[in-house]
């Protein structure tokens, strides 16, 4: 399950109350959670994640994923871009394992839905601010 990064990756992922309330619903900060990775092998796992967003210019932030599952630990960052106060689109790379997906973020207050895709496959990631 090595690759469950690189879906995770292709995964993960990735939003706002208190101080950050003032920058109309950022989700700069620090997030935690956990979701399921589906490889195209068609095995799937359980995963545990922290994120971290940081502002970066304009619209957009920079992303730093770290996740558990059975098998190890992998690490990925990217880029994602606000399209609205509820929805990110971008994508995330990880060097460990060499391969990108495409990430989109669906927020609702304190909580948020990851949605992240690659060659490899594909997971689901619910996380809450930390």
């Amino acid at each position: 399950m090595r690759y469950v990064f690189a879906c995770l990756l292709a995964v993960i992922f990735i939003m706002s109350t208190g101080a950050d309330a003032a920058k109309a619903g950022s989700i700069a900060g620090a997030w935690s959670g956990e979701g399921l990775v589906s490889l195209t092998t068609g095995q799937s796992e359980r995963i545990r994640c922290r994120m971290r967003y940081e502002e970066s210019s304009g619209r957009t932030l920079v992303v730093h994923v770290t996740c558990s599952h059975a098998h190890g630990i992998f690490k990925t960052t990217g880029r994602v871009v606000k399209l609205s106060n509820t929805r990110y689109s971008g994508r995330l790379y990880s060097e460990q394992h060499d391969v990108a997906g495409q990430v989109t973020i669906s927020v609702n207050g304190r909580s948020q839905k990851i949605r992240a895709t690659s060659a490899k496959g594909s997971a689901t990631v619910n996380l809450t601010r930390r």
